[in-house]
């Protein structure tokens, strides 16, 4: 049996047999956890091999993410230079505020961890955005997720460091569970762990400050246990699977909907050929759990979705333009454009060794190959986008709020994913064939495939942080500000300062009447439309308190957009827009106005995540207990050895 040596790790490559010296019989307590067998599911996976797995995965995402802590300002241009011994530690404080779209996802990071730290509030209402808007439903938000722990731990720029490397080690790692669920030997389960994270569709997206793809990690993850559900019949797997799948919702926005359409097409694959209902109703299963756990963020966003819609309108890529950025190994992010946008939103490099290994998946086993080349083919038509009126993205804009999809070029991740897949079906025949050069060819090819995508793909992460641009000077109370130029989001909040300008500038909404200090007709922060006088004694994200002295009838009026969840918690009087703007009708006399901010059904979202939450446990403790019962009336699993990855 052949291995492969990573430093000190020893990889075999291979299928153990009965006979082989890798399994042997034992106690689960004493050697072995389970991971799974495609085809033994009484077979336990040595400890070593999972140990080995979280290390490899590690250093895998530290050697692509290496460059992110170098200066992109030294060998700009395609490929390696002097900038790769030239490492900034200063990145581990600096801001990527270079007024860009990794300024404005910067923002994104900067304003929940703000919140929580300094007003000890929950981030539900963004005041530094456009006049106002929602913080917790913003579609490119991620405050729903475990990582938002490391923020609060290690501070806003090591926990987005951190966020970034664990993303990628859990998409290698996730990306292996599943080729051993496929029924892959090790080496071709390592093409498909290694591939899909180390194109330049994830190196280009980080480099732009993208962190919303970031949750498109879990993608193999909830493959693997749709499959790992059906094979063992635990119910349990799948329910995992759909809180993994609702973390790409609360994290992001895309990746939701690329792993509902390839958990779709395998389950649909998958019941046809073994004839059995299990596969659809494990991928019903992933659905609706992941819909029930993302409610916190899903509710409040699909009201700001009603509310304020986004239309990108048409977006294409011709044929040529499929060619450059799926083949050129000009990869860098300032390439210029090959279709209705940045070439960053089009580009998923595939290297000459993986494209081979993927030709020879396609015909080497059709049964398995036939789903991901029907994804593939599927997902090339969407990637294509809107290039005449029956492409299958006009189709799409007839579902509820599809126009806010976005750029065609998206698209390329699901095609990629497909590519990694028939790849990693490539190695999978060259090591099933009887004669050594099989094996070999497999191994160099993808040592190889990996070398190349790094060379080609992973310089991009160095261009995440840029100079900053020149930001305006410290305010010592809140109030609007008007700048010219639309992207210094982060560099504005930072001042104490909301930015009304702001559009084009990842998802925004209209400012309406919301107007800078800086800006001709600015009447304050808040002031009463007729006589009176008014003083605020509260500001904060969600919750502002003002005392109001008025003669008469009168309205006080809040220089941010009204927007529903606002309401009056303390004082006499209604909430309602004036012109826009917060407002609250008040009778005359002295009096204390609280208004407070809270996502609608929030309460309600959160019960049902957390009853879902609750509900998979029981059933994971119902399944689990029977499979100890079961295995207790044997004389003790059968498992492989501590050989390595085998």
């Amino acid at each position: 049996m052949a291995r492969l040596r990573y430093g000190g790790l020893t990889i075999s490559f291979g299928v153990a047999t009965d006979n082989s010296s890798e399994r042997a019989g034992g106690s689960i307590d004493s050697t072995g956890v389970i991971l799974w067998s495609s085809r033994r599911p009484e077979i336990f996976f040595a400890r070593r091999e999972i140990k080995q797995l979280v290390l490899i995965s590690l250093a895998f995402a530290f050697v692509f993410l290496y460059p992110v802590l170098c200066d992109s300002s030294l060998s700009a241009g395609p490929g390696v230079g002097a900038w790769l011994i030239r490492p900034q530690l200063g990145h581990f404080i600096a801001i990527p505020g270079d007024g860009s779209d990794r300024d404005m996802f910067t923002q994104l990071r900067w304003v929940p961890y703000y919140t929580l730290t300094h007003f000890r509030q929950f981030p539900f209402w963004n005041p530094y955005k456009c006049g106002g808007m929602p913080m917790l439903g913003n579609p490119e938000s991620g405050i729903v997720t475990p990582f938002l722990l490391f923020y609060l731990i290690f501070g806003l720029i090591p926990g987005m460091l951190l966020e970034i490397y664990l993303h990628v080690a859990i998409m290698f790692a996730g990306g292996y569970v599943l080729g051993r669920e496929l029924g892959l030997v090790p080496l071709a389960a390592l093409v498909l762990a290694a591939m899909f994270p180390s194109s330049s569709w994830l190196s280009l997206h980080v480099a732009m400050g993208h962190l919303n793809f970031l949750s498109i990690a879990y993608i193999p993850w909830i493959l693997a246990l749709l499959l790992a559900s059906c094979r063992s019949r635990r119910w349990h797997l799948a329910m995992l699977g759909g809180l993994l799948c609702g973390l790409t919702l609360t994290e992001g926005n895309y990746g939701f909907v690329f792993a509902a359409m390839l958990v779709a097409i395998v389950a649909v694959w998958y019941a046809m050929i073994q004839l059995s209902i299990r596969p659809l109703m494990a991928a019903l299963l992933i659905g609706i759990f992941a819909l029930a756990f993302s409610m916190p963020k899903l509710a409040p966003t699909a009201d700001l979705l009603a509310i304020n819609s986004r239309d990108w309108g048409l977006s294409f890529l011709t044929w040529p333009g499929v060619l450059v950025s799926l083949f050129s190994r000009d990869q860098e992010v300032g390439r210029p454009m090959v279709a209705s946008f940045f070439f960053s939103e089009y580009a998923g490099y595939i290297g000459a060794p993986f494209v081979l290994l993927a030709l020879v998946g396609t015909i080497g086993d059709v049964r398995k190959s036939f789903p991901w080349v029907l994804g593939a083919i599927f997902f090339l038509m969407l990637y294509r986008g809107d290039t005449g009126p029956d492409a299958p993205t006009m189709w799409l804009r007839h579902l509820p709020l599809a126009g806010n999809i976005g750029l065609c070029g998206r698209w390329v991740i699901p095609l990629f994913f497909c590519v990694c897949v028939l790849a990693a079906l490539g190695a999978q025949s060259l090591c099933e064939r009887p004669q050594q050069w099989g094996r070999r060819l497999a191994k160099i090819l993808f040592t190889v495939g990996v070398a190349d995508a790094w060379l080609v793909c992973a310089p991009n992460y160095r261009y995440l942080f840029q100079p900053a641009s020149p930001g305006p000077a410290p305010s010592q109370t809140f109030r609007q500000y008007y700048s010219g130029f639309p992207v210094v989001l982060t560099d504005i909040a930072r001042a104490g300062m909301g930015s009304v300008n702001c559009g084009g500038v990842g998802y925004t909404v209209p400012r309406g009447s919301v107007l800078g200090y800086n800006e001709k007709g600015y009447r304050g922060e808040y002031y009463l439309l007729d006589a009176g006088s008014v003083t605020q004694t509260l500001w904060t994200p969600n919750r502002l308190s003002y005392e109001v002295k008025a003669s008469e009838p009168t309205s006080l009026v809040v220089n941010q957009t009204m927007y529903p969840g606002w309401r009056l918690t303390h004082g006499n009087g209604f909430a309602y827009a004036e012109d826009g703007l917060i407002a609250v009708r008040v009778p005359s006399g002295r009096q204390e106005i609280e208004l407070v901010y809270t996502p609608h059904h929030i309460v309600v979202a959160c019960v049902v995540a957390l009853f879902t939450l609750a509900v998979l446990i029981v059933v994971w403790w119902i399944e689990m207990r029977s499979i100890g019962k079961i295995y207790s009336k044997k004389q003790g699993p059968r498992f492989i050895s501590k050989q390595g990855l085998s």
